[in-house]
C-alpha cells in the first residue's frame, strides 16, 4: 500500500471513529450498515478466489457486524418496526450461517441484497430534512423519517 493511500485510510478511519463518538445512533448504525456490506463484498470475492479461510474470516465478522445490528433494536421506542426487524436480523443470521457452513453463495448473495436495501433505508432516515414552504410562508411538508423514534 502506498504512503497516500495509507494516509487517506487513516483520515478514513479517523472520520469514522469521530462520526461515532459524536453520539448519532443513526450513524453508528449506517457505519454497521457500511461494515457489513463490505464484510459480505469481501466474502464474496474471497469466495470467487477460493480464499476459503479469508471468506469465512469475512462471514464471521459480517456475522458479528449483525449481531451489533441486532442489539440497537430498542422494542420499547417503535414496537411495530421491532418486531420486523428482529426477525429479519434472524434470518439474515440463519442465511449467513449457512453460507458459512454449506458454503452457500446464494445465501450470501441474499444477505448481500438484503443488506444493501436496508443500508439504503438507513440512509435515507439520515438524510437531513428539507422543509417546503407554500406562497405564504407557511411549512407546507418536511422530509419523512425525521420523526423516527426507533432507537432510545
Amino acid at each position: 500500500m502506498s504512503r497516500l493511500a495509507r494516509h487517506f485510510e487513516m483520515f478514513e478511519n479517523v472520520e469514522r471513529e469521530s462520526d461515532l463518538l459524536s453520539g448519532s445512533k443513526l450513524k453508528m448504525i449506517q457505519t454497521l450498515f457500511e461494515g457489513l456490506c463490505a464484510s459480505l463484498s469481501a466474502a464474496q470475492g474471497h469466495d470467487a478466489n477460493h480464499a476459503l479461510e479469508r471468506k469465512v474470516h469475512a462471514l464471521l465478522r459480517a456475522q458479528r457486524i449483525l449481531k451489533g445490528l441486532q442489539s440497537t433494536i430498542k422494542p420499547d421506542a417503535d414496537a411495530s418496526l421491532a418486531a420486523k426487524l428482529g426477525p429479519l436480523y434472524g434470518y439474515m443470521a440463519e442465511r449467513l450461517w449457512r453460507a458459512n457452513i454449506r458454503n452457500d453463495s446464494d445465501a450470501l448473495n441474499e444477505v448481500l441484497s438484503l443488506t444493501r436495501t436496508l443500508a439504503d433505508g438507513w440512509q435515507a432516515v439520515t438524510r437531513p430534512a428539507t422543509m417546503r414552504f407554500d406562497r405564504l410562508g407557511q411549512q407546507a411538508s418536511t422530509n419523512p423519517g425525521q420523526s423516527f423514534s426507533f432507537l432510545a
